[in-house]
């Protein structure tokens, strides 16, 4: 049996629409404006100290736009 992903990335489109993240040790989130959040995810156990998923998070209307600022640098399995 394949290792589940620990971060998960699926595009509906043109944007993400299901973002999984697992393994977090930490979520640091700032409002950046009144319609921008900056979140990241800090992950354990990746070999580089302070290892993160980070995503700029923007309310467009009725919905979240989810986009990808930062990806892992350790041995972490992404996919999408």
């Amino acid at each position: 049996m394949a290792e589940k992903a620990r971060v998960h990335l699926d595009r509906g489109g043109l944007h993400l629409d299901d973002v999984f993240v697992q393994d977090v040790s930490l979520v640091h989130a700032e409002m950046m404006t009144k319609r921008r959040l900056w979140m990241s995810c800090y992950l354990e156990g990746t070999g580089v100290e302070g290892d993160r998923v980070t995503f700029m998070i923007t309310a467009s209307g009725n919905r979240l736009i989810f986009e990808v600022e930062e990806r892992p640098r350790g041995n972490v399995s992404v996919e999408g």
